[in-house]
């Protein structure tokens, strides 16, 4: 008998929650979902940064093979042939951090010190990294390309355009010579 009355009320407060969670079902999914995000979210804050993020972060620029590269995608150009391509740089370029600057006073104005230290901003929690402020591309001073099709006009306007649109110099900067056979 007592066991039939526990299950009757039992199922009486199972009826009013029922309908309360089908009043609530769109903001019960949402929270449902929300919880799973945060779970899910935190995987990948517990992994450590992947060597290829690394470098990414770490890339500068590289003379030797931005010229790699652009050769390759000159020797595409109808009529090129071989191609070797040599360019100079005029100011490489630089990357500019923040720093603090804090002024330490050694008994009078006349024998003030300077202090700087990096500004730094936490990557988490697995350091920290500089604040850059900003970052100057390399500014190029010439061009030379040897390739085969230098004979050609039309193959050393081609020529000349590509490096113009790449590495912004002027033509008056750039020499398209034949290649020697």
């Amino acid at each position: 008998m007592e066991l039939d009355r526990l299950k009757q009320q039992m199922g009486a407060q199972l009826g009013h929650i029922v309908p309360t969670i089908l009043k609530y079902k769109y903001a019960l999914i949402v929270l449902l979902v929300g919880i799973l995000l945060l779970y899910a979210g935190g995987g990948a804050r517990d992994r450590p940064p992947t060597p290829q993020a690394q470098t990414e972060e770490a890339a500068a620029f590289e003379l030797p093979a931005f010229e790699a590269q652009l050769e390759s995608k000159l020797a595409q150009i109808a009529g090129v042939g071989r191609v070797e391509l040599m360019l100079s740089l005029e100011e490489s370029g630089e990357a500019v951090y923040a720093s603090n600057i804090r002024q330490a006073a050694h008994g009078g104005e006349d024998n003030a010190s300077y202090e700087s230290t990096l500004s730094t901003v936490s990557d988490g929690s697995y350091g920290e990294q500089p604040v850059r402020i900003k970052e100057t591309c390399p500014t190029f001073r010439g061009a030379v390309v040897l390739c085969d099709g230098a004979q050609d006009s039309r193959v050393r306007l081609a020529v000349t355009q590509a490096i113009h649109a790449v590495c912004g110099l002027g033509t008056d900067r750039i020499s398209v010579i034949e290649m020697k056979q």
